[in-house]
């Protein structure tokens, strides 16, 4: 029999085994509510998010591998990777729309990137109505692309455009913006630089702001001037942030249709018809669900691709 001294000796050490097993069941039991939590919040926006944009492209992967045409559905018939063997070979327009693209993707992130910087160091400087400023930049980025598409097109008109009757008081005669090839491609790349450079630079005022100041006093104590700060402090620490923004506006740029529809719609022939459109017009159009749906699963690939490139980018930018 254990005397009392023992149970005296005992009492503390019970204590403590019921207070760590108590702890281990309240926290069990704080899991599992939390996942709970966790299931009912997050499950809702994750099941819509599937049905809205997985369900959709494992239905156009399924149907890239069919020939199938809306208006001779008799002819329906499952044909593999086919589609995309024509896609590269034989389709007489591929290679000119992925130019188009190409030159579309990169003239608009290119100019909108440069001009950013070039806008977020401006807006970044702590003077006398900046905030008013900054709030004006903001206004093309609350504009729908659509209505972009429509201002650009009444703006660029040969007949009654402001852009042609400025041309005219100084004595230029203004040419057809969207009626000739290189102009339209041109004009389309301006629209959608003013469209949605001020994400661009709002992006970057937001990273200038987080910069630590002692490498920036550092230069200056060396003597530095502004250019090669610029160069060997800001640039290399904005990196990372140029990046993220890049990464967005090439995803946006590959996805540009709206603007491009209202404007050209591809034209003049198929000068500005990028893979967008020409997924578009064969699948809806052309009543081409099969030949559509492969252009589709092109630029999803290609976006993808292009997100992990930049992600890349930005995740060595950050280590350097």
């Amino acid at each position: 029999m254990p005397d009392a001294d023992d149970e005296t000796e005992l009492e503390p050490v019970m204590r403590g085994t019921a207070l760590r097993r108590s702890k281990r069941t309240s926290g069990a039991n704080f899991y599992r509510r939390d996942r709970l939590s966790f299931l009912l919040l997050m499950g809702p926006p994750f099941l819509i998010i599937f049905v809205l944009t997985v369900v959709p492209f494992f239905y156009s992967l399924y149907l890239s591998t069919w020939k199938m045409n809306f208006a001779m559905p008799a002819n329906t018939r499952f044909v593999g990777l086919r589609n995309f063997v024509y896609m590269v070979t034989e389709d007489p327009y591929f290679w000119t729309i992925i130019r188009n693209t190409a030159v579309q993707v990169f003239g608009t992130v290119s100019l909108q990137v440069v001009v950013g910087v070039l806008l977020a160091l401006l807006f970044s400087r702590a003077v006398r109505g900046m905030n008013i400023a900054r709030g004006l930049i903001m206004l093309p980025m609350m504009t729908t692309p659509v209505v972009v598409g429509v201002i650009w097109r009444f703006m660029v008109n040969p007949d009654f455009g402001i852009i042609n009757y400025l041309l005219s008081v100084v004595g230029i005669h203004g040419p057809d913006w969207l009626g000739r090839p290189g102009l339209a491609m041109a004009t389309i790349i301006a629209a959608d630089v003013w469209l949605s450079t001020p994400f661009v630079t709002v992006i970057l005022v937001a990273g200038i702001s987080s910069l630590p100041v002692e490498p920036f006093e550092a230069a200056t104590v060396d003597g530095a001037s502004s250019w090669q700060t610029f160069v060997h402090v800001t640039m290399p620490l904005l990196s990372p942030v140029i990046w993220v923004a890049v990464m967005f506006r090439l995803i946006d740029a590959l996805k540009r249709f709206d603007s491009i529809v209202i404007m050209t719609a591809g034209g003049p022939g198929n000068a500005t018809e990028t893979l967008n459109l020409f997924a578009y017009s064969n699948a809806f159009t052309m009543m081409d669900a099969g030949y559509g749906s492969s252009l589709a699963v092109l630029l999803f690939l290609l976006i993808g691709l292009v997100s992990i490139f930049t992600i890349r980018r930005v995740q060595r930018s950050g280590n350097a």
